[in-house]
């Protein structure tokens, strides 16, 4: 019997396939564990020397750091970007709470009380980021506790029975009542101190809530209970706390938070009509998931210090992840914590973020590096295509061979003189790219609703489109275009706010050529106060027509021509070079993240990583191991082979794929035979087909047929396991036949 006891490893989960090892403390002893080694499993935090090891220790070391330097305000960041969002639905709820009951306190004493008694009920859509609500309610919770209320927060998995429930509700509550009659010093208990037992009713919260009434101000002060998942919530158990909760709000003011991730049809769905009758509802959206992701792009992406960011595939899927899966805020940061951890535990020039250092205002400037590069973080340097690109363009710029030629072979000389310029061209590209994004929003702010995008997009279409085809930039030009000379003044003033209101821009390095917004815009205004302008001989665009005739083209762009005959020729030539002006600032502000140095350094593009470590997919993996057996286990056996011109055997990948070969697995066997049947399959076909293949095994590998009965089982085995990895199911209208369910691969 000593032997009959074994503990469960700690390995053997059916849920979970990760394990961290964490090393031993010192202190304790080690313990024997299938065998694993006792030394740390990983030392200075996961990071390794790369190059094969030949990286050095100092630079391994700042990689460390800079991620921790990174990664901790950033993380900051984001919580308090979702605290401030979140906010604002939590504090309606609050409002709420803080004034639930007042009508029914002021009611005069020679009116008649109602038959019945209404519970004050604040039904809150937190959203389908379930993952998110325990943050979202808990600081609800937080709030309403330090507003002076005596908080409940219920979760359906501790609250399967109405007993469970009461019980969890009134720990909470009774401890609170507790905590507010030790402040008040007057604590007495209702409970003897050698009681066993605790009758959880709600008759012993009345009980409690009258003694505390003497000695501590409860006129202001509600109980609230709030169902975290309203959904996981037995329906009984919610109509009878309902029922009886309401029977007791006329002397305890109770109120109820229910939180929903579905949808308002679910209250009615799972309470009868009579529990809603006693409820007096009122509706809260805590639901602000895409107007905290906007927040955190906006802070994390574009006005920020870190100069990781993200390239146009892997911010895409960073996107989807949240748009076409949950909408979680926790997942988005994980996802963005695991590219912050790629970029500094597997980039070698990771440590060029060192080079850079933020201002207080914002504004990045360039320092020398505190180590030395090695020689193969200067050679990768140079193997990066946008390096090789500018000094190619400085060499026929200025025709310097000699800079050209110390740049690729001198490693001190590109680490001390080299580098920096393409770390000013960056922060300046960076700085230059923020403003186009504040310009586009301000433009976009003039124009009609359905052409009014996000923040997520417009860096998404910054990032991912160039300006001349991407077809929301086009909408915008063409609704510049058609504006009036009042609006247009409007969008120059908003425009102008926004570049003074910007950290300054070093244009010599941020583009190619010359750049002056805030002259562009002074000459824009200029135009249209004196359109006159225009037609001086000594002006740049002395060679507009004095007058011209206004053609088709001129009413489909400004329809108001349609109906406003006052505009002078000069005036509408104004407008059409303020337009102009317009569009090469946003052309010069939102250019290509390609087109700046080094980019494929600080603009992580391993869109692949992340969606295979985040966005798994279990058909495609499974689909994968049965149908290509031979590559997913790296075995040879199940190669199909064919013979070239000469005779000699080759592998045939495509043969592979279709052909059934006698050593693979009954289940995959199954698959592949199943494939080529259509949606309807007869088990006594396939049994055939199936029974054909194995003989044929037989035959060759034990000299002998199997027993008819062992082929018979082995083929229910590998129909089993298909029913249940869900590619097959049974069906009732022919019971020798299942239904096909997948399809492709």
């Amino acid at each position: 019997m000593a032997d009959a006891y074994k503990p469960m490893d700690a390995f053997d989960s059916m849920t979970e396939n990760t394990f961290i090892l964490k090393p031993p403390l010192a202190s304790k002893q080690p313990t024997a564990t299938r065998g694993v080694s006792h030394q740390p499993a990983f030392t200075n935090g996961g990071f390794v020397p790369l190059f094969q090891g030949k990286e050095p220790v100092e630079s391994m070391e700042l990689r460390r750091r800079l991620f921790d330097e990174m990664w901790e305000p950033l993380e900051q960041l984001l919580v308090d970007t979702e605290r401030q969002v979140n906010q604002v639905g939590v504090s309606e709820v609050c409002n709420y709470v803080n004034n639930s009951y007042t009508r029914i306190e002021s009611v005069e004493k020679g009116q008649l009380d109602q038959p019945f008694a209404e519970m004050s009920t604040a039904v809150a859509f937190a959203g389908v980021n379930t993952g998110d609500h325990s943050k979202l309610f808990e600081s609800l919770q937080a709030q309403l506790a330090a507003g002076g209320h005596h908080v409940a927060l219920l979760e359906s998995q501790y609250c399967t029975s109405l007993a469970s429930m009461l019980k969890c509700m009134l720990d909470q509550i009774l401890g609170s009542l507790d905590e507010g009659q030790r402040t008040a010093g007057n604590l007495r208990t209702g409970v003897p101190a050698g009681a066993k037992t605790i009758s959880y009713d709600m008759g012993l919260l009345k009980l409690r809530w009258d003694e505390t009434a003497d000695g501590a101000n409860t006129c202001s002060s509600r109980v609230v209970v709030i169902l975290q998942d309203f959904e996981g919530f037995a329906p009984m158990v919610v109509d009878d706390f309902v029922r009886i909760a309401t029977s007791y709000c006329q002397s305890v003011p109770i109120v109820v938070v229910l939180g929903l991730a579905t949808s308002y049809e679910s209250i009615h769905q799972s309470l009868t009509k009579a529990s809603i009758s006693m409820l007096n509802v009122e509706k809260f959206n805590l639901q602000r998931s895409k107007e905290c992701i906007d927040a955190a792009i906006q802070r994390v992406f574009i006005r920020t210090t870190a100069m990781l960011s993200f390239g146009a595939e892997a911010y895409k899927s960073l996107l989807d992840q949240f748009l076409l899966y949950n909408f979680s805020i926790t997942g988005f940061v994980k996802k963005l914590k695991f590219a912050a951890m790629d970029f500094f535990y597997a980039q070698p020039l990771s440590v060029l973020v060192s080079m850079l250092q933020c201002s207080a205002g914002g504004v990045l400037s360039v320092r020398d590096c505190p180590i030395r590069l090695s020689p193969e973080q200067a050679e990768l340097i140079r193997m990066q295509k946008s390096v090789q690109r500018f000094l190619e363009q400085q060499l026929e710029k200025t025709g310097d061979r000699n800079h050209f030629r110390l740049a690729l072979s001198n490693d001190d000389y590109l680490q001390k003189t080299v580098l920096p310029q393409f770390l000013r061209r960056l922060a300046s590209f960076r700085a230059g790219y923020c403003l186009g994004i504040d310009l586009a929003a301000a433009l976009q702010d003039m124009a009609p609703e359905s052409l009014r995008k996000p923040i997520r997009t417009l860096h998404y279409y910054g990032i991912g489109q160039r300006f001349d085809d991407c077809m929301h930039w086009k909408e915008l030009s063409a609704v510049v275009r058609r504006m009036k000379v009042p609006d247009m003044e409007r969008l120059l003033a908003k425009l102008s706010d926004v570049v003074d209101t910007a950290v300054i821009v070093d244009w010599d390095f941020a583009t190619k050529d010359d750049l002056d917004i805030s002259q562009l815009l002074r000459q824009s205004k200029a135009l249209l106060s004196n359109p006159e302008e225009l037609a001086k001989p000594g002006s740049a665009d002395s060679g507009e027509p004095s007058k011209r005739a206004r053609t088709r083209t001129d009413m489909e762009n400004r329809p108001f021509l349609l109906f406003d005959s006052s505009s002078s020729d000069q005036m509408l030539s104004a407008l059409d070079k303020c337009c102009a002006n317009i569009e090469v600032i946003l052309r010069a502000c939102l250019s290509p993240y390609q087109s700046a140095p080094l980019y494929e350094v600080f603009y992580y593009k391993h869109s692949l990583l992340l969606d295979t470590t985040f966005s798994a997919q279990p058909r495609a993996a499974v689909q994968a191991a049965l149908g290509k057996t031979a590559y997913y286990i790296d075995c040879d056996c199940c190669k199909a082979t064919t013979c070239d011109s000469d005779g000699s055997d080759m592998a045939s990948e495509d043969g592979a794929d279709q052909r059934v070969m006698l050593s693979m697995h009954d289940t995959s066997i199954a698959y592949r035979l199943h494939q080529e049947c259509g949606r309807m399959i007869n088990l006594y076909d396939w049994h055939s087909a199936f029974s054909s293949v194995v003989e044929g095994e037989g035959s060759k590998e034990r000299g002998g047929s199997p027993c008819p009965r062992a082929i018979q089982a082995r083929f229910m085995r590998a129909v089993e396991e298909m029913c249940l990895l869900g590619f097959i199911k049974s069906t009732q209208r022919k019971t020798d036949h299942v239904i096909r369910l997948t399809w492709g691969m």
